[in-house]
């Protein structure tokens, strides 16, 4: 092999450093995030899930992924198909997928559900949607927080869904709400988790409810801040867009419409939503982990069980 001059050598390391400073500059605090909740949004926003568009006859490998990963964990996955209107004459399917990790107690607490939707636009074209925001951060938030529970003596059942056909109508979530045969004490729903420049991760309880709200401020920390807020009018205050319904804009508003509350955590606008540009590199991941790690505080604080011993 010929050897190379060592100018030649030293603008080559040069530009290998500059790769790598490239590299570190478009995801500058992926060291602190957990890697298994990194590579959950990389999977579901590559290119090879497809935008995560809802409407196949069978699962899609969105749907394959999260119950393969609710298996690792022991949380008897399974499969919840539902059909749909798709236009006036025409349906489309939809595939939920639950799971359940069990109480651990001989008595346990009413179940909570936590639920995010996972599907998106697809694709169209040339045009990928990744849907980084919307919501891959609400999966994998989901995801996350489900291998913690895992690890723990639980006070009470915690049933999962990751929802289908969301963006086309809340289908997903009505359809798994409608036919809840057992008494839910919550819902909480993850959608939208990407927290931007205003640092702000909101809290949105349904009307009338106001259990647990001291809990969940007790949970708050830096470097976001919790925004504790209980009706439409106070979140237009923060976002200053009437025309978005929270109370209705995701799913759970389908369990409220069954009388189950909830507590909906989203960050409220984003000028990426349902745009190609909702990828990775615009979520600031070391907010977003922040954001993560205090849903996941709060919901163990709910869930945890006197025969824990982190308790």
């Amino acid at each position: 092999m010929k050897k190379l001059p060592f100018k030649l050598i030293g603008m080559m390391l040069t530009a290998i450093c500059t790769i790598n400073a490239a590299a570190q500059a478009q995801y500058p605090t992926i060291a602190n995030v957990d890697n298994i909740l990194v590579q959950d949004l990389q999977t579901l926003t590559s290119t090879s899930h497809q935008g995560r568009k809802s409407g196949a006859r069978s699962p899609n490998i969105s749907a394959q992924y999260i119950f393969d990963a609710f298996k690792q964990i022991g949380g008897n996955p399974s499969y919840q198909h539902f059909t749909f209107r798709a236009g006036i004459f025409s349906k489309d399917a939809g595939h939920n997928i639950t799971a359940t990790l069990p109480c651990t107690q001989p008595r346990c607490d009413k179940a909570i559900v936590i639920s995010a939707h996972y599907d998106h636009l697809g694709t169209s074209g040339q045009r990928h949607y990744p849907g980084a925001n919307d919501n891959a951060s609400g999966t994998a938030a989901m995801l996350h927080i489900a291998r913690q529970l895992s690890k723990t003596n639980r006070s009470r059942d915690i049933l999962f869904v990751a929802t289908d056909a969301e963006e086309r109508g809340l289908h997903g979530a009505k359809y798994y709400a409608k036919h809840l045969n057992r008494e839910v004490e919550l819902n909480i729903n993850l959608d939208m988790l990407g927290i931007n420049n205003n640092n702000r991760l909101f809290a949105l309880f349904s009307p009338g409810f106001k259990e647990y709200k001291t809990k969940l401020q007790s949970k708050a920390q830096s470097p976001i801040k919790l925004t504790i807020v209980s009706s439409q009018r106070q979140i237009e205050r923060y976002t200053n867009n009437p025309r978005v319904d929270w109370h209705k804009a995701s799913d759970h508003y389908a369990f409220y419409r069954q009388g189950i509350p909830y507590i909906y955590f989203g960050m409220g606008e984003d000028k990426h939503h349902h745009t190609t540009r909702d990828t990775l590199d615009n979520m600031d991941l070391n907010k977003y982990q922040a954001g993560v790690n205090l849903i996941n505080d709060f919901i163990l604080s709910l869930t945890r069980s006197p025969l824990d011993s982190t308790s």
